[in-house]
């Protein structure tokens, strides 16, 4: 059990917090022809949306109801109405996800009453699905943000089943922030490989990854769940929930179809990894097909291959609790040691980590959490390697070492996005890439001289040189 620490500062000086809007948002980009809409202030949508455009690299359609102090104080509904009409009639999206913002929450707006006057008013629009969420800035992160997203679209799109219809090919998999578009679609690859049909919740492998859009730039995502599958979530013969915080979701699937929900903290070390797989093996009734026996075969000569470098290491690392649980197993399985973590708030599962504490607060607490006891001739660094955003940066020139770069933003890297950490194939480029960090780091040793080498003059050398 971990010992959580909570901050006792008034403010964050190297913030590595994002708001839950982003992580709305950024599930959000998993749907197909989704538009997200903000309920604040133009600048809500435009920072947001600076944010991804310089992780993803990609166009990112976003939109706000434009609240200025007038519909701030008098009511905002209006705002609502107008930007719903209006991105119905001019963008034909299939789904429109309406969250809230800090400034929305402050106000106390009622979202509900919004969208109902909004049907009654544009009956034509009915096709167009409406969900709608609450996600203040100031409560919660980003993978709060996310989660809320995905329940929102259980509890909205998903209708309660007492008899359904089943499809045993098909399994649901409700999807973590922490998974870039790379996880997902090896991911995919695992499923398909025994013969099932996944629909994964939301797919930002589809949608964010990076692929050439054909014909004119579009206003709403490209790719991603359709929204006629996420009704039939209740057809499918289970679902595969991958994350702690989207633990929540797929019990609540269970609860509304009667959906079996099997529940993994991440694909980050071998054990559950093995259970992953051995999960699908049951639902499919299959083999394992021989490529993924490689794949895990392959992992464990990496694991050799990188024992001497990436054993004993110590690291630091700051990001949001789903990470954080996936990279602390992870570590911990391969002989890495986790000497400084922290967390950007407090959520329930941080208490389960396999470490002495956590901390709640930003990259400077993550300085702080680091024993400079750890220095001397044993051990030349207190902290051998950071895991971190971009944020960390300008941390890891400071402590003058590696930084390995994880979770969101990305801004600083191309092509960081979409890295594969997840899987067999995941846990295999990691090590690989640790290891050539700390080879980089080494200098190599000075050469050894033995204090009982004996020691010859110019005269014995010569001496004895006649006898050769």
């Amino acid at each position: 059990m971990a010992l959580i620490i909570k901050p006792n500062k008034p403010i964050a000086t190297r913030p590595i917090k994002s708001g839950q809007p982003l992580g709305a948002i950024l599930g959000s980009l998993g749907l197909d022809r989704c538009i997200p809409l903000i309920h604040g202030a133009q600048g809500c949508s435009a920072f947001a949306k600076v944010f991804f455009i310089q992780h993803f690299h990609e166009p990112v359609p976003l939109q706000s109801t434009a609240m200025d102090p007038i519909t701030t104080i008098m009511g905002s509904d209006d705002n609502i109405l107008q930007a719903l009409v209006t991105l119905c009639e001019r963008s034909n999206p299939r789904i429109i996800v309406l969250m809230s913002s800090g400034l929305a929450e402050a106000q106390g707006a009622d979202m509900t009453r919004a969208i109902k006057l909004f049907r009654q008013s544009y009956p034509k629009h009915d096709r167009i699905e409406v969900v709608h969420l609450n996600t203040p800035d100031f409560y919660g992160s980003m993978e709060n943000g996310f989660a809320t997203l995905v329940e929102a679209l259980i509890e909205q799109l998903v209708p309660e089943q007492a008899v359904r219809t089943l499809r045993k090919k098909r399994v649901n998999l409700l999807l973590s922030h922490m998974l870039t578009p790379g996880d997902i679609e090896l991911i995919r690859s695992y499923v398909e490989a025994f013969g099932l049909q996944p629909v994964l919740v939301p797919d930002l492998a589809h949608s964010m990854d990076g692929h050439l859009a054909r014909g004119d730039y579009l206003p709403v995502s490209q790719g991603g769940t359709d929204v006629l599958a996420l009704r039939q979530l209740g057809q499918s013969a289970a679902t595969l929930v991958i994350g702690p915080s989207l633990a929540r979701a797929g019990q609540l699937l269970q609860k509304r179809t009667g959906v079996e929900s099997h529940s993994f903290a991440h694909l980050m070390t071998l054990a559950e990894m093995d259970r992953f797989i051995l999960t699908l093996q049951r639902l499919a009734e299959r083999p394992v097909p021989e490529w993924i026996e490689r794949s895990r075969g392959q992992l464990q000569d990496a694991m050799i291959d990188t024992h001497t470098w990436v054993n004993g290491r110590r690291l630091a690392i700051g990001a949001e609790a789903d990470l954080l649980m996936a990279w602390v197993s992870f570590a911990q399985s391969v002989g890495l040691q986790p000497c400084s973590v922290v967390a950007p708030v407090n959520q329930p599962w941080l208490a389960g980590l396999p470490v002495e504490s956590v901390r709640i607060g930003d990259l400077q607490d993550l300085v702080d959490g680091i024993d400079p006891r750890a220095s001397g001739p044993l051990a030349p660094r207190a902290v051998d390697l950071l895991l971190s955003n971009s944020h960390g940066a300008d941390l890891a020139a400071e402590l003058d070492i590696p930084l390995l770069r994880i979770g969101f933003p990305i801004y600083d890297r191309m092509g960081e996005f979409r890295r594969t950490r997840q899987g067999y194939a995941g846990m295999r480029d990691t090590l690989f890439e640790i290891g050539n960090l700390m080879q980089e780091r080494c200098h190599g040793r000075a050469v050894h001289h033995s204090p009982l080498k004996q020691q010859f003059t110019d005269e014995q050398m010569a001496e004895e040189l006649r006898y050769v």
